[in-house]
Order: structure tokens, then C-alpha cells, then sequence
């Protein structure tokens, strides 16, 4: 009997700052990273983002590249 991964998501909305687990092809590293708008999920089912980091990029990442224990509002903007 094998085990699915359940689906639920924590609630994360635009403006709050997640940290990620790994950086992207463009060498930027991991860290804290601004939700600028949630975007359609894949075919998987896994939610994806739009998140801006502290050098002024924008990024579309997956829910799993998320470490962080939960979501936490951006008192002040990130960069």
C-alpha cells in the first residue's frame, strides 16, 4: 500500500515573505523571498508563485521549493 503526499497548502498570499530551499539557474541564492501573486497550478496540482527577492527579480517558483515553517507578512518590502 503506498502512501500519496497529502495536498493541502499552507495560506500564503501575496505580500507574504517565504523563504526558499535552493536558488535558480541564474546563480541567485536561496532566502526570503516576497509572494507577488499566486499563479495557476500545474498539472500535478502543485500551487506555483510569483516571488520577488531582495535583488529586485521576479520568479515563478513551486510550492515545494518553500522551506519555510510558515508565511509571514512584509512589514517593509523585500529590496
Amino acid at each position: 500500500m503506498s502512501q500519496d503526499k497529502p495536498t493541502t497548502h499552507r495560506s500564503i498570499a501575496p505580500g507574504d515573505v517565504v523563504r526558499l530551499s535552493f536558488g535558480f539557474a541564474d546563480q541567485s541564492g536561496a532566502g526570503d523571498y516576497e509572494i507577488v501573486r499566486i499563479m495557476p497550478t500545474r498539472a500535478s496540482g502543485e500551487r506555483e508563485y510569483r516571488v520577488r527577492g531582495a535583488d529586485g527579480h521576479e520568479r515563478a517558483i513551486g510550492h515545494d521549493q518553500i522551506v519555510s515553517d510558515g508565511p509571514r507578512s512584509a512589514r517593509t518590502r523585500i529590496g
